[in-house]
């Protein structure tokens, strides 16, 4: 089996109707199961890791997702077993499934930030058993004796976002941090050149984001994890270098108030 699947990968091999692997071990595994509808939403990207058989789904997506993504769990794992559901901020596009996944499973666990709990009921008519990070961030522990870490980033963008970091694997799930909106349709997880990345991000962090001062904190909280990919809602993957070249252009780029309001 092997490990790094993601560093091999490259946009002439994907099949974007079958759940990608990204990263696997016998105990551990990490992969890609987005829908894209080629409708006129923002396209997503939903990840499965899993953990000694225990599934974590992270950023489920919108009410329209809920069954491509389930097919694309079931192909690889039985989603039966999944026990936790992770959303990173309050948004439709990440949440809107949350309803379809806890009729099917009522047991499952919500993790998210301890501002949406009482945001998420609307979402669903079932009560939830919740995980709930506060500022200070919320650990995981895993079947395998490894855990998941869940940190605060407030307001990129939302004031209640959470990203996680997996030491196992390497990979920080970013939420909207790293987004990237291409305008041409074709199906992307990787970069394949910085200068057109850099085009589809610009645009959506400098109006999303919500200023650079929560950029330069959220940056200075990451910056001892061993961070071996940046893994985002939308768009594309960053590896390796990429990773540095990212949180280097984005400390630098005005966001939010600071673009908007530059001379107040």
């Amino acid at each position: 089996m092997q490990t790094d699947c993601l560093s091999t990968l490259t946009n002439r091999d994907i099949d974007i109707t079958k759940a990608i692997p990204l990263y696997q071990t016998p105990d551990h595994q990490v992969y890609w199961v987005g829908a894209v509808t080629g409708g006129e939403e923002i396209e997503c990207n939903a990840y499965l890791l899993v953990d000694r058989g225990e599934g974590y789904l992270l950023e489920p997506g919108g009410f329209d997702r809920f069954t491509p993504v389930m097919e694309k769990v079931n192909s690889v794992f039985s989603a039966q077993s999944i026990t936790h559901l992770l959303f990173s901020h309050q948004d439709p596009d990440v949440c809107g499934a949350a309803a379809g996944w806890l009729e099917f499973n009522p047991q499952l666990h919500v993790v998210c930030s301890a501002l949406w709990q009482r945001f998420m009921p609307h979402y669903m008519v079932y009560n939830a058993k919740y995980q709930l990070m506060k500022d200070d961030g919320l650990t995981l522990p895993l079947k395998g004796g490894g855990s998941l870490k869940c940190l605060s980033a407030p307001y990129l963008h939302s004031p209640g976002n959470m990203v996680v970091f997996d030491p196992i694997s390497g990979f920080l799930f970013s939420g909207d941090i790293g987004a990237a909106v291409y305008g041409d349709g074709k199906p992307r997880l990787v970069i394949d050149d910085w200068n057109e990345q850099v085009k589809a991000m610009q645009g959506f962090h400098q109006r999303y984001m919500s200023s650079s001062k929560a950029v330069a904190a959220f940056i200075k909280s990451v910056a001892g994890l061993p961070i071996k990919a940046i893994v985002p809602q939308h768009g594309v993957i960053y590896r390796g270098e990429e990773v540095h070249k990212f949180f280097q252009w984005l400390r630098a780029l005005p966001c939010g108030v600071d673009y908007l309001f530059p001379a107040a």
